[in-house]
């Protein structure tokens, strides 16, 4: 008989996070819900951040559907936004008509969520627990809305309300101007708006609680009129977005070095010359993305930061998507205080090894918990300098990571070229033995430095480990005790070229007491692989299994499900993509015993059928329209099933089940990226190398000459 206290309890002890707080409630529902350990779990809970307590996409789905579950009363946290290919979101929910979202505290619309944002406006007042809004992607057609919102009494009870984020680029929209009425007091803490309006709300005098702000500056004069606000002093956290000009070059799939952005450097050395930040603790600057480079605020713009003298008082600093290089990045390392940073983000600003020679010159960073140096240009020697040439006692995430590709199909990986070196080093670092987190995803790792990894006694921390997009290309089975497998909760090897052989040695390790979650994600994994896997003996405690784009038949299917064996499954991904050439047939459905409600028990989320994932769409949801049409409609069909039946895009899938003829112009081998993987990613691993050695010797070759005729037109000619 199952413990469910026990089960329950052990969660509880763990880390908070948006999926064990799922599992809480999975368990609750196996249970029956008795309002004893309801109650407990509500106790137990209050201590979780609201953020995490988050009833996701597939759950108001199958509310919208018109099914409902006990474990909503536990729920603090909405993100209508599904992010999957092919399906819509749910309408945000009512909570006049809608008790089970009464006591949500914290709102994620999602991007473009204008029909969301609709209703929010339209309900405002009636969400009394509200304390958090957020939405993305705002355009000017949203004018009225944000001006209803900003009328809103209601809108004082909020803390946190972010209308803009660092992470929007003003390319292609105007951002709808809010202005709420002055005379009130409000409650906020945080705040993401574009600069002209964040300064009517300092000017205001209606937030002095005001800690935390995201701010797009759009130019010269608005970071002027920003930094005159003295309300800026008692901010612990800025978060800022310069854009205030625009090029849009870029070489066709190729790496480079980035678009320097004049008008942004202007803009933040007016800024930093004369804001008073004197409370700050955390610092953020993010340009935008532009191709395989970067565009924003360059190295001028980086010294004017250094020269304001903040660096030197933050625990906190992340510089992303700027086109800087390694000689600015060792300025900001020079202004920083070794003694007092926490954490230190340095992601995608064309760094090599010379920024790791120097991070080590500071000899030790005796609190650094959290280093990201993702999407640069670090090699083998600079790996090997972060892991035995500095001092780094408190670390616990480190993130070397490239690029990763999304989908292998049609976009690639940019690989930041440390290798197995890195693995190798890491593995035997001192610097490992507080890691809980470790990511290497696109940077060349074999299967050799995965093992260097996995029987490393010092990763004796490890919570997460993710080697994504990488050419491991096998899974030795003498890795079925490796010591990393006593701490490891989550396992990344999406796209690393392992097949059914891969997932039986993956499969003869027999204990990992903590591990949740593993994606093998666009791997080549058939029915032997998935009857592997249901034999397994860590799928009863797994909550999340990823299988996306994988070449499992429906006999491998069958026999994962009917294994009964995944009781504690909270999401499971079988969808593939179109030019898959194995893709099982969509015309036929798929074996009842998949969606059979005592396969997977626990199951909230379920993905199924083709996907095009160039173009964001569906071909198929695994079953033809009349069978889903009578599943969708059926009394005992599973509420997580509808909910992903009765929310896709395309309610008309060419699906006509007598048409059994191949397509004679169609032919996917040609497209299928495991077709010569592992060559591919040596080619980027060389590439990468190749564009590292160039920036070290100062051939950054970007921007190229103009045009001659540009050049005329330039000069009046």
């Amino acid at each position: 008989m199952i413990d469910f206290d026990a089960e329950i309890e052990q969660v509880l002890d763990g880390p908070p996070s948006r999926l064990a707080f799922r599992a809480v409630c999975a368990a609750l529902l196996r249970a029956g819900c008795p309002e004893r350990l309801v109650s407990r779990c509500e106790e137990r809970l209050a201590s979780w951040p609201d953020e995490v307590r988050e009833a996701s996409w597939s759950w108001l789905a199958a509310l919208k559907a018109g099914h409902s579950k006990p474990t909503w009363r536990l729920v603090r946290a909405l993100a209508p936004q599904s992010l999957r290919n092919g399906t819509v979101d749910p309408a945000l929910p009512d909570p006049r008509s809608c008790a089970e979202v009464r006591g949500v505290t914290r709102l994620d619309l999602g991007w473009y969520a204008s029909e969301q944002l609709e209703v929010l406006a339209a309900t405002l007042d009636h969400w009394e627990n509200l304390r958090s809004v957020r939405i993305g992607g705002l355009t000017g057609s949203d004018g009225e809305l944000v001006a209803r919102i900003a009328g809103h009494d209601a809108l004082t009870r909020l803390e946190s309300l972010s209308l803009v984020g660092v992470d929007e680029d003003m390319w292609h929209f105007k951002k709808p101007p809010f202005s709420p009425p002055e005379g009130r007091t409000w409650q906020l803490r945080h705040v993401g708006l574009r600069a002209p309006d964040l300064v009517h709300l300092l000017r205001s005098g209606q937030v002095p609680n005001l800690r935390s702000v995201d701010v797009l500056v759009c130019s010269a004069q608005e970071a002027l009129d920003l930094a005159a606000r003295p309300e800026l002093a008692r901010l612990d956290r800025l978060a800022l977005g310069f854009r205030c000009g625009k090029n849009g070059r870029q070489p066709l799939w190729k790496p480079y070095f980035g678009n320097v952005i004049d008008e942004d450097d202007d803009a933040v050395a007016a800024f930093f010359a004369r804001a008073d930040l004197t409370g700050l603790r955390s610092l953020v600057v993010r340009g935008t993305p532009m191709g395989l480079g970067r565009e924003g605020l360059g190295e001028r713009g980086v010294d004017a930061i250094v020269a304001g003298g903040v660096l030197r008082q933050l625990t906190e600093l992340t510089l992303e998507l700027l086109p800087v290089g390694d000689a600015a990045i060792a300025r900001v390392l020079e202004g920083i205080d070794a003694e007092r940073i926490e954490k230190l983000a340095l992601t995608d600003l064309v760094a090599t090894d010379r920024t790791a020679t120097a991070l080590a010159a500071a000899g030790v960073l005796p609190r650094l918990r959290h280093l990201d140096l993702s999407r640069n240009r670090l090699g083998a020697e600079g790996a090997r300098q972060l892991a035995a040439g500095v001092r780094l006692p408190a670390l616990e995430h480190l993130d070397l990571s490239g690029r990763e590709s999304g989908s292998p199909y049609y976009a690639r990986p940019d690989i930041q070229p440390v290798g197995d070196a890195a693995a190798e080093a890491w593995a035997s670092s001192d610097n490992a033995a507080e890691l809980t987190h470790l990511r290497l995803a696109a940077t060349g790792l074999s299967s050799g430095g995965l093992a260097s990894l996995m029987t490393s006694e010092r990763l004796a921390e490890l919570g997460t480990l993710d080697v994504a997009c990488n050419p491991v290309g096998s899974w030795p089975t003498a890795l079925q005790d490796a010591p990393v497998w006593r701490t490891v909760r989550s396992l990344n090897l999406a796209d690393c070229g392992l097949d059914d052989t891969d997932v039986r040695s993956l499969a003869s390790t027999a204990s990992a007491p903590r591990l949740h979650s593993v994606s093998l994600a666009y791997n080549s994994v058939g029915s032997q692989g998935a009857r592997a896997l249901a034999a397994w003996a860590l799928l009863p405690q797994l909550w999340e299994l990823d299988l996306h784009d994988n070449v499992i038949g429906d006999d491998g299917l069958t026999d994962l499900a009917t294994s009964r064996a995944a009781q504690r499954l909270l999401e499971l991904d079988l969808e593939q993509d179109c030019w898959n050439p194995r893709a099982r047939d969509d015309r036929k459905p798929l074996p009842a015993e998949v969606f059979d409600p005592a396969s997977f028990p626990s199951l909230d989320a379920v993905f199924l059928g083709m996907v095009d994932e160039y173009h964001g769409s569906r071909y198929s949801c695994g079953f033809p329209t009349r069978v889903r049409e009578e599943i969708a409609s059926a009394p005992d069909t599973r509420p997580e099933l509808i909910a992903f039946l009765t929310h896709l895009e395309n309610d008309d899938f060419e699906d006509d089940e007598d048409d059994t003829g191949a397509d004679e112009d169609n032919d996917p081998d040609d497209h299928d990226f495991r077709t010569e993987r592992a060559a591919h990613h040596a080619e980027l691993f060389d590439e990468a190398r190749d564009f590292a050695r160039r920036m070290i010797e100062g051939d950054i070759g970007w921007p190229p000459p103009e045009e001659p005729e540009k050049s005329a037109a330039a000069d009046g000619g």
